[in-house]
């Protein structure tokens, strides 16, 4: 039911959009009194008749047909705007329902005691988050002169802007694990930056921080592991997220406010 939720709340947004460029476009028409038009090709041309309320026809000399074409037009962002509206109806009340009476909702809302008495046939949200959080792993181990940078929920990390992106996901109320090692297709081992969980859809986002770009090695090492992400199905944009730095180019968090808004969509 998620993915469902997720579409329906994208394809919510697009109708929205539709409906903002109709409602422009009337206005620009202005009103129209009724009547119709119809359109013939003759001679390679094309005539222009306009029907009254009466069904009479009025033939619409070429230099004017500027008035055949606001009513064509007009008519047309009409019927835009009225089954636009339509479409918007149906999806909020989809919408609602799935986000109150869905079967994710069912265990949720049978009380605390209750739940004791049932095994939940689907892991409700809250309890599938607070079992991913709290799973137990071990991470890449830090040498002796890595610098001890530590992020507000207590967790030391590499780097400064690593302590950006970790405290902004924490804020952000975004459930992650930091180096979480992930096994690749052949048995290859490798820790991303952070792994994010897609509530919505339950699964696994990877998001890498590349910082050090202009050293050539670091890049080759980078560009490797990019290359074993997408081997292994990983897609940038959709469950593969990068960014990247170098010593005159530091990292800008407007990046990761793109990334969190993409995830939450």
């Amino acid at each position: 039911m998620g993915e469902l939720l997720k579409e329906i709340k994208k394809e919510k947004k697009k109708i929205e959009k539709i409906c903002g460029i109709a409602e422009q476009q009337l206005l620009q028409c202005g009103e129209i009194q009724g009547g119709s038009v119809e359109v013939k090709k003759k001679h390679g041309t094309l005539q222009f008749y306009i029907k009254g309320n009466n069904k009479k026809r009025e033939y619409i000399h070429a230099d004017e047909k500027e008035k055949a074409e606001k009513i064509v037009r007009y008519k047309y962002y009409k019927k835009i705007e009225k089954n636009a509206n339509k479409e918007l109806e149906l999806l909020t009340k989809l919408e609602k329902f799935l986000e109150t009476q869905s079967i994710e909702t069912v265990y949720d809302n049978m009380g605390k005691l209750k739940q004791q008495l049932v095994e939940p046939v689907y892991v409700p949200r809250e309890q599938y988050r607070n079992a991913w959080l709290q799973e137990e792993y071990e991470g890449k181990n830090f040498s002796e002169d890595n610098i001890e940078i530590y992020t507000d929920r207590g967790e030391r990390v590499r780097s400064k802007s690593e302590k950006i992106i970790a405290d902004k996901l924490y804020r952000e109320g975004i459930p992650y694990r930091y180096e979480y090692p992930l096994i690749l297709p052949g048995g290859i081992v490798l820790y991303p930056d952070f792994t994010i969980l897609d509530e919505i859809n339950r699964r696994n986002i990877i998001y890498e921080h590349f910082g050090m770009m202009d050293d050539e090695r670091y890049a080759n090492n980078a560009i490797e592991k990019l290359r074993m992400y997408l081997n292994s199905g990983y897609r940038l944009g959709d469950n593969l997220f990068i960014t990247m730095e170098t010593s005159t180019k530091p990292f800008d968090s407007r990046m990761l406010d793109g990334i969190i808004e993409q995830i939450k969509s």
